[in-house]
């Protein structure tokens, strides 16, 4: 099957999108009023320089102007910014296509003797500028593992599945569904983003209150480094010194280029089902996801919209006018005027999931949820891979819109989201802020934040970034984490120490100088410039 062609200046597959609903529109410009549409630049438009010279690389390596542009950009509010506007600040001088574990060693060698920076890249959706190319004097080389794919080994007694680090989440359960298995790590960017890149950020997906982090899922991992192949073997548990696979869980490329991983299957389920649930509010629905997880209640999909986001979700969809007309009754009810709403799912034995949805419904009725039924269920379940291609059209009709995430134990998580709200509604940029729960745990849980406001021609970067700051001053200062499941990247970078102290830099910088002497790997990512 050929392989779908990836938009160059957005998100996804070419020929895809998310049309903004007429409905969805009037909700904006009620809150917002209208801003000025982002344009798009033509590719053909966007001068590129010419390569600087490089040093002979083992591995297949393109400098093709399409290539180069490709590579030059992850999926950030800037880097779209600057892919729509033609104001791309740097490209890499070549594209290099590794084919084996070896090649990547190598390439790494000759990078390091020549003082060639390197980018290791795998589906490119970082949307924190880990993969976005900075100007420098060094020459750049994008370390593309597209081609470093697919299934090494299973050991279906242990359930156990290795995979080189460019195999697309796709990818992974059509290899895993022929021995029963599932993996069932499902991010945002799941069609898109890779392997390597989910343990290289300590991604999260959708299912991960159910089946856990990538950083639980990781068994075993396999790093090049300049000095060669670094090999960590899956197992179960292990006390021989500090867990050294947590270190490369999360290192963002800064301590080598991640080749392969063996990651922890799990059967296939029996069924799967799911539920959307109105609660009457933030609050009690927020109590009722603690009760969830501090209960033990077998769930794989736990999502809590706020009203906010409660109530733009409903200007995406189409209804029938029944349907319509008994959604506009709920929400005019008193009990329900600001309900938000939770999904739920479950994924396993028949039994088992029986039991986890009777045990869910004692604890949303007893705090007032009203069952919804199955339909808003399976549309966001159809629909979940689609949302991020609305921020492009977003763009295109005048709004900018972007994410942040945190998380936090749950006798802090009111007081952060509060602030979070509060410090974005006070940068001096009108705002609109959606939110939701989502990746809990018994001791906390993520928050997702969206926020959307009318583009000023001109000063859209400036806008961003006064919300961006101001949300993460107000993270940090409340006790939520610098980021969930994003990662640090460029963007988070500067912020770092807040969180793990200059002694958790110093120690960072220190690991990151013995792997990597010359510095050559995604400088400024994870660590700023200058603490490696």
């Amino acid at each position: 099957m050929p392989e779908r062609e990836r938009r160059w200046n957005g998100w996804g597959f070419a020929g895809e999108g998310f049309p903004v609903p007429a409905a969805t529109r009037a909700w904006l410009a009620e809150r917002l009023g209208e801003g000025d549409p982002l344009g798009a630049t033509a590719e053909g438009e966007i001068p590129l320089p010419p390569s600087r010279p490089l040093p002979a690389l083992a591995a297949p390596t393109v400098i093709a102007p399409a290539a180069r542009l490709r590579a030059a950009c992850g999926h950030s509010l800037p880097d779209l910014l600057a892919l729509r506007t033609g104001t791309i600040a740097a490209f890499p001088d070549a594209v290099c296509l590794p084919e084996s574990s070896e090649q990547v060693v190598e390439v790494l060698k000759a990078a390091s003797a020549a003082g060639v920076t390197v980018i290791p890249r795998g589906g490119g959706t970082s949307v924190v500028g880990g993969v976005t190319v900075r100007p420098g004097a060094r020459p750049v080389v994008a370390l593309s593992l597209e081609r470093l794919r697919g299934l090494v080994r299973v050991d279906a007694t242990s359930r156990l599945a290795t995979f080189r680090a460019g195999t697309l989440g796709p990818e992974v359960e059509a290899a895993l569904a022929p021995h029963g298995l599932r993996l069932g790590h499902e991010p945002q960017s799941f069609e898109l983003s890779t392997v390597g890149g989910w343990v290289a950020t300590r991604s999260a997906g959708h299912r991960s209150t159910g089946v856990g982090k990538i950083d639980e899922l990781v068994a075993g991992v396999e790093v090049a480094t300049p000095a060669g192949l670094w090999r960590l073997p899956a197992q179960p548990a292990s006390a021989a010194g500090p867990e050294l696979r947590r270190l490369v869980v999360g290192s963002e490329g800064r301590l080598g280029v991640i080749t392969e991983a063996t990651l922890r299957a799990r059967p296939q389920p029996e069924c799967e089902d799911g539920l959307a649930v109105l609660m009457p509010g933030w609050a009690s629905g927020v109590e009722a996801c603690r009760e969830l997880l501090q209960a033990g209640v077998p769930l794989e999909v736990l999502r809590l919209s706020d009203a906010c986001e409660s109530s733009f979700g409903t200007t995406l969809v189409s209804l029938s006018p029944l349907a319509a007309r008994v959604s506009r009754a709920l929400f005019s009810l008193r009990r329900y005027s600001q309900g938000c709403l939770l999904l739920l799912g479950w994924a396993g034995g028949t039994q088992e999931a029986m039991l986890g949805r009777q045990t869910a419904a004692r604890v949303w009725r007893a705090a007032g949820g009203l069952a919804l039924g199955q339909s808003g269920w399976r549309r966001w379940r159809a629909e979940r891979f689609h949302h991020p291609y609305l921020r492009d059209e977003l763009l295109s009709g005048g709004w900018g819109v972007d994410t942040l995430e945190t998380a936090a134990p749950w006798a802090t998580l009111g007081t952060v989201y509060s602030a979070v709200r509060e410090a974005m509604n006070a940068s001096g940029v009108r705002v609109v802020i959606l939110c939701h729960l989502s990746h809990a745990y018994r001791d906390g849980a993520s928050l997702y934040f969206t926020f959307l406001w009318p583009l000023a021609h001109g000063a859209e970067l400036a806008q961003w970034g006064a919300l961006k700051s101001a949300a993460t001053e107000a993270l940090l200062s409340t006790g939520g984490t610098l980021s969930h499941h994003h990662g640090v990247g460029t963007i988070h970078a500067p912020y770092l120490e807040r969180e793990v102290g200059r002694t958790g830099v110093a120690a960072l910088s220190a690991l990151a100088r013995e792997l990597d002497p010359k510095g050559v790997l995604n400088p400024g990512v994870l660590l700023p410039e200058g603490d490696s």
